[in-house]
């Protein structure tokens, strides 16, 4: 029997174990904001009422679901968290199999731990978020982009690898993406750019991007079906593209709620929205309600091309910044009974893990990056930052690109001098990794110090 990886068998029960420790010890902590909202979403199914519209929002239906399936269940609408314990295990398996694929065994370690021991992504599974979910999705759905291609790890020798029933597999976890996350639907393009990425001319590639077409359709359709039938307008997963616009292409700054750097408090919410455009009148149907707040988003952009460019890199930085929202949970006191000292060492350390994973990822991609990898995980993270950089930026955002980063700072961090190597013996590899590592740190480092009080900005 062949035995376990010590370096995964560290990081599976260390960052299982670092998950429910938050669950033992704030498991009835009452929600915030969108904590709330799934609830309220999750107990209208469990009614048999469908998916509801939330105050102008139609939400994606999965981690809803998810969530009213585990209070049929199991009678407790927070036992959902001890799945997304096991969910996050699993990440950390995937992440591991798929860098020692890529990169060996050190690597490997080094990119699981960067995942199991993140106090960010820690929180999130411990928590009513849909990131924890979300991010297995899309992991894993690069993942069996790998195994359709045959190049996934034991794929070598596997007489099946390169099969189009594979691309099943794939569009099925693209769906889930959907279901669960409607920025995800326009991710097919990536998925059939990585399939085919090095074999246009192989018909069996096409036939496997065919099947990941096929399938996605197949697991979107009935929802999207029900959804559009209820509304009476075209659906997909969700709408709420309107409410972003609002939030990000208004006469106010774009709206965000990390500590230091966004709105905390319904009353400073309330001043800022009065200095803006005014939310459409309510409508009952969401959908009507999002394609007016759409359309008075994009007449605004029209009247304000030049603010709505300049405002890009504002929400990037909002996106990027180096803390996340287990510092406002930290800040406001909601992760109660901790010593002071160690709010701070968390604070700090959701900062350190998020320079190491993004700013790393960034060297070791340009350093060791190359194949259908490298191109998938730069198409599927530049869409995720375009769309927020059109609209409004939050650090949960980013979360679950995360790991896609994650296997390139292993690959760095295992073998930093080949990685040097590697950059100085192409100039433009070294130069490329200058320019963009550069700009990735100045949208950082602005709002670094927003997790400290009495700051916002350098």
């Amino acid at each position: 029997m062949r035995r376990i990886d010590k370096g995964l068998l560290f990081s599976l029960v260390l960052g299982a174990v670092l998950r429910l420790l938050p669950l033992w010890e704030w498991s009835r902590r009452a929600c915030i904001r969108d904590e709330c909202t799934y609830r309220e979403l999750a107990a209208g199914l469990a009614r048999g009422d469908g998916m509801e519209g939330t105050r102008g929002w139609l939400w994606a239906p999965g981690y809803p679901s998810v969530i009213a399936a585990h209070a049929e269940v199991f009678g407790w609408i927070n036992s959902v968290k001890y799945t997304q314990v096991a969910v996050a295990t699993l990440t950390i398996w995937l992440l591991w199999r798929f860098t020692r694929a890529h990169f060996g065994a050190r690597a490997a370690t080094i990119a699981a731990c960067l995942y199991a021991l993140n106090p960010t992504h820690i929180f999130y599974a411990s928590s009513l978020w849909s990131e924890c979910f979300y991010t297995a999705l899309l992991f894993g759905t690069v993942n069996a982009i790998g195994w359709a291609r045959g190049e996934a790890p034991g794929a070598a020798s596997d007489p099946h690898a390169g099969r189009w029933q594979r691309g099943v597999v794939v569009g099925a976890l693209l769906g889930a993406c959907v279901l669960f996350r409607g920025v995800a639907t326009y991710l097919l393009p990536c998925a059939l750019l990585a399939i085919l990425w090095g074999r246009w001319r192989i018909a069996k590639a096409w036939r496997t991007g065919l099947a990941a077409v096929v399938a996605a359709a197949v697991v979107v359709a009935p929802y999207s079906a029900y959804a559009t039938q209820k509304f009476g307008a075209f659906v997909v997963s969700d709408r709420t593209l309107g409410q972003m616009m609002w939030l990000g292409n208004n006469d106010y700054q774009p709206v965000t709620f990390d500590f230091g750097n966004g709105v905390l408090s319904d009353k400073l919410f309330d001043r800022i929205q009065a200095t803006g455009r005014p939310h459409c009148a309510y409508q009952a149907d969401p959908v009507r309600q999002d394609a007016c707040e759409l359309a008075a988003g994009v007449a605004w952009i029209q009247r304000h091309p030049a603010e709505f460019l300049k405002r890009m890199p504002l929400r990037v930085s909002q996106m990027l910044t180096p803390h996340s929202l287990l510092t406002r949970n930290l800040r406001t006191g909601r992760w109660h009974g901790l010593p002071e000292w160690f709010d701070e060492l968390l604070i700090g350390a959701v900062a350190v893990f998020s320079f190491t994973v993004l700013v790393g990822g960034t060297v070791g991609l340009f350093a060791r990056g190359r194949g259908w990898y490298a191109v998938a995980a730069v198409v599927v993270v530049g869409y995720h930052v375009a769309a927020i950089a059109c609209l409004a930026g939050l650090s949960r955002y980013r979360v679950p690109l995360e790991p896609l980063w994650m296997v390139f700072a292993g690959g760095l961090l295992a073998d930093p001098r080949g990685a040097w190597t590697g950059l100085r013996l192409s100039p433009w590899r070294f130069f490329g990794m200058l320019v963009v590592t550069g700009i990735l740190l100045a949208l950082m480092l602005r709002f670094l110090p927003a997790g400290w009080r009495g700051w916002r900005t350098w």
